[in-house]
């Protein structure tokens, strides 16, 4: 085969050559066209406009719900735990019994000083009797002023004697009552230690009471926003694990200072937590209301995106010039199927909610059937389905 050579270097093959010289004598031949690649059809979307409008103000905390009472309820006695009456998660009402200790040692002490009371009792009534018949004596001078005295130091010291030997008896009652341990307030048995058979002493725990109807919450303010918050100011709060349910509070409390450190305020919040679904050690997004209204923007949830390039970052698509407009988004609250944006977008413009997964920064797209609709009543935001 030869080899036609067409300048330094460059080398055809003699068929390659033919269609070359075939085809530009083609192109340039009156009467003949070739197609042309143009650019491709738009893409049919449905859009909704921004909606804004008038919400309260809020303060965005996180936090930890945390027990309206807590005790770690211990003896006041030492001994033998004779009968454990409660378990992990019964509920107890004020004054009922929780731990049984061995009462034998304790009411042998109380027999043991009701007897001695009732000796120095005898022995006082002996000494009374005998200054009161002397005082008669002493006043006839059939004896002397010095026996007179002797028998009322005597009938003194008896009526003392009464009185140390009944705190003796009141003390040893306590002791036969200390050995049943009570609840100090109505709640929840969180944790119980002990069991039969377990010696313990005075401070060692024998079971954790929680009161958790109400229940509170502590959040940590900005030192910026302390001057807005006052007691009574009601509180939203959502938990991991309930969805987007809210539970209703107010603050009940908020400390004098602020945290040098963390430049915080702390500030506590009551929920009634009736049902008693909410529990201590829960975490807490919570939504401080203020009496104070801003206009706020919000989009469907369902025109939000994940931005390229950050795992935690959120993007919406927006109409403009006729083509698809990626806009990073500062996202906040969700409410419903909306959700309010801080930052990223303007009222009235037109976001995109479908078909996303076609979309791309800059593709060419067109208004499809309901866009109109949707745009008329901004309230009405179409389904999932009627987006497709």
């Amino acid at each position: 085969m030869t080899r036609q050579t067409f300048g330094p270097g460059v080398l055809l093959v003699p068929g390659l050559a033919l269609q070359i010289a075939c085809g530009a004598s083609s192109a340039d031949a009156p009467g003949v066209s070739v197609p042309e690649s143009g650019p491709p059809d738009p893409i049919a979307v449905a859009s909704v406009p921004v909606a804004a409008r008038e919400v309260p103000v809020v303060i965005r905390a996180t936090g930890t719900f945390v027990a309206d009472e807590a005790a770690d309820v211990a003896p006041a006695v030492a001994g033998l735990v004779r009968e454990t009456l409660v378990d992990v998660g019964d509920i107890v009402r004020a004054g009922a019994p929780l731990v049984r200790l061995d009462d034998r040692d304790a009411r042998l002490r109380l027999r043991q000083a009701q007897a001695s009371l009732q000796q120095v009792s005898a022995e006082a009534a002996h000494a009374a009797a005998e200054a009161e018949r002397n005082a008669r004596l002493a006043e006839s001078g059939d004896i002397s002023r010095s026996v007179y005295e002797r028998l009322r130091t005597a009938r003194e010291t008896a009526e003392a004697a009464v009185a140390v030997a009944s705190a003796q008896v009141a003390s040893a009652e306590k002791g036969v009552a200390d050995v049943v341990i009570e609840a100090p307030f109505g709640g929840h048995v969180s944790r119980r230690p002990v069991a039969a058979g377990e010696h313990v002493t005075p401070g060692s725990p024998v079971v954790t009471l929680v009161r958790i109807r109400p229940l509170r919450l502590e959040l940590r303010i900005p030192a910026t926003e302390a001057a807005r918050v006052s007691v009574g100011v009601d509180v939203r709060a959502t938990v991991p694990g309930f969805g987007t349910e809210t539970f209703a509070g107010s603050i009940t409390a908020i400390s004098p200072a602020v945290d040098p450190d963390s430049r915080a305020l702390s500030v506590e919040v009551t929920f009634p937590n009736a049902d008693g679904r909410l529990r201590p050690g829960m975490f807490a997004t919570a939504d401080v209301q203020l009496p104070a209204m801003e206009r706020a923007l919000f989009v469907p949830r369902a025109a939000v995106v994940a931005a390229p390039g950050g795992e935690s970052s959120s993007a919406v698509y927006v109409v403009e010039a006729g083509a698809a407009a990626l806009r990073v988004v500062q996202l906040s609250v969700a409410e419903g199927d909306e959700v309010r944006v801080r930052a990223g977008i303007e009222p009235g413009e037109q976001v995109i909610i479908s078909p996303l997964d076609q979309l791309f920064a800059g593709a060419a797209v067109s208004a499809g059937p309901g866009v109109a609709a949707a745009a008329d009543t901004p309230q009405q935001e179409p389904s999932r389905a009627e987006a497709r």
